[in-house]
């Protein structure tokens, strides 16, 4: 047999052999009933959790900034459910701080201040009160001392349906605690197309119903002979709701029911 042709069958089965690997991985743990509530995004004035399962646990990234100074400092845990506590508890932790730049608003990582497996008696534990709110009891600093985040649900990125020629794109606003919505950007049509839609909107998210009520303006992009854009504002207020489904898809349930998928690619040119 030809030697590329082998490379390739063995390329082939050694690719299928590790997705196989992956599969049985994901059935031998499954994720616990008791952590599937964690598995969203959170937030407070100035901070951020965002809670992800990977295979035998979660992966809780935290973010908190100082709105005085422009300093902040990111949290990273790799954490398991425990059933009885009904919480997430860490089994390694990391903290980095950061500055934030004044003219570019961009973070500027700084040291590390630790990275490592937690000590015994310093695990860090994430709970949901009775209100809802995710807690966060830092067993090393107790830097969430006072701190409730609310849920927002996973939503941040790019949101399609290529074949209905919609694009929704979530970006959180909560830098400050009068800022604590989506800014929601509703594209009906595609670029290039002779005429499309771009909706500015501001959502409220519900967690009980994992809904995004949104409103905002409307523009219109119409192709002009020079082969550029002319816009026109209608000057109404629209509607737009969107909610989560247990199939990981976005219902836009103003546009008579469109399903959208996640865009792990994110923004396409």
């Amino acid at each position: 047999m030809n030697r590329r042709i082998l490379s390739l069958l063995t390329a082939l089965a050694l690719m299928m052999a590790g997705l196989a690997a992956c599969t049985a991985l994901a059935d031998e743990y499954p994720q616990p009933e008791g952590g599937k509530k964690f598995e969203s995004s959170w937030a407070i004035g100035g901070g951020l959790v965002q809670i992800y399962y990977e295979e035998e646990g979660y992966r809780v990234d935290l973010d908190i900034r100082n709105l005085g100074d422009g300093t902040g400092a990111n949290w990273f845990y790799s954490c398991s459910y425990n059933e009885e506590k009904d919480a997430l508890v860490s089994i390694s932790s990391q903290r980095t701080n950061y500055t934030v730049s004044p003219d570019t608003g961009d973070k500027v990582i700084g040291e590390t201040v630790y990275d490592d497996i937690d000590p015994e008696g310093q695990e860090t534990e994430f709970t949901i009160d009775e209100n809802g709110r995710l807690i966060w009891k830092d067993g090393r600093e107790d830097a969430g001392a006072g701190l409730a985040f609310t849920d927002i649900g996973h939503l941040e990125g790019i949101w399609r349906n290529e074949a209905e020629e919609v694009e929704v794109e979530f970006m959180w606003n909560g830098i400050d605690p009068d800022t604590m919505y989506y800014t929601v950007y509703i594209q009906r049509g595609l670029n290039g197309a002779d005429t499309y839609t771009l909706f500015l909107m501001n959502g409220d998210y519900d967690p009980a119903a994992k809904r995004v009520s949104a409103d905002g303006t409307a523009t219109v992009f119409t192709k002009n002979a020079s082969g550029g854009y002319d816009t026109e504002e209608d000057g109404e207020n629209y509607d737009a709701f969107f909610t989560l489904q247990d199939d990981g898809r976005l219902l836009y349930e103003t546009a008579n029911g469109i399903e959208l998928e996640y865009d792990i690619m994110g923004k396409q040119d």
